[in-house]
């Protein structure tokens, strides 16, 4: 079993520092377009899964998981790729444990909307 959601630092930042060398000087900060980008994107994958499990659509759910891992751990934000992923991996992802699973996703992203527009105000200075 991997590390539980509790073990995970909600942000690797490191993650985000690796993005600087892709920033072209003179252009907009590339993080902090990361960063807004994935802000932007979260609400929009809870409302698509908890469409998906009220609807009882396994595929759909399946589906923006997976979006919500990867876009996830491509920005460092670990414990909502492990959440992610756990439902994505879920015999039946539109029962309980989905609902669940979902309420944990909801108040890991308030935890980590903090981390990264702390992040983002720190870059736009």
């Amino acid at each position: 079993m991997s590390l539980t959601h509790t073990e995970l630092a909600a942000v690797d930042l490191a993650v985000l520092t690796s993005y600087e060398e892709a920033q072209i000087e003179g252009e907009p900060d590339f993080v902090v377009e990361l960063i807004d980008l994935y802000l932007d994107e979260v609400p929009r994958l809870f409302d698509a899964l908890q469409t998906a499990i009220q609807d009882n659509d396994s595929t759909s759910a399946k589906r923006a998981a997976h979006s919500l891992r990867g876009s996830s751990a491509n920005l460092g934000v670990l414990q909502i790729a492990a959440i992610a992923d756990e439902l994505e991996h879920l015999d039946s992802p539109c029962g309980t444990s989905a609902v669940q699973l979902l309420q944990s996703l909801e108040n890991e992203f308030r935890r980590v909307k903090e981390i990264l527009s702390a992040e983002r105000q720190k870059r736009s200075r």
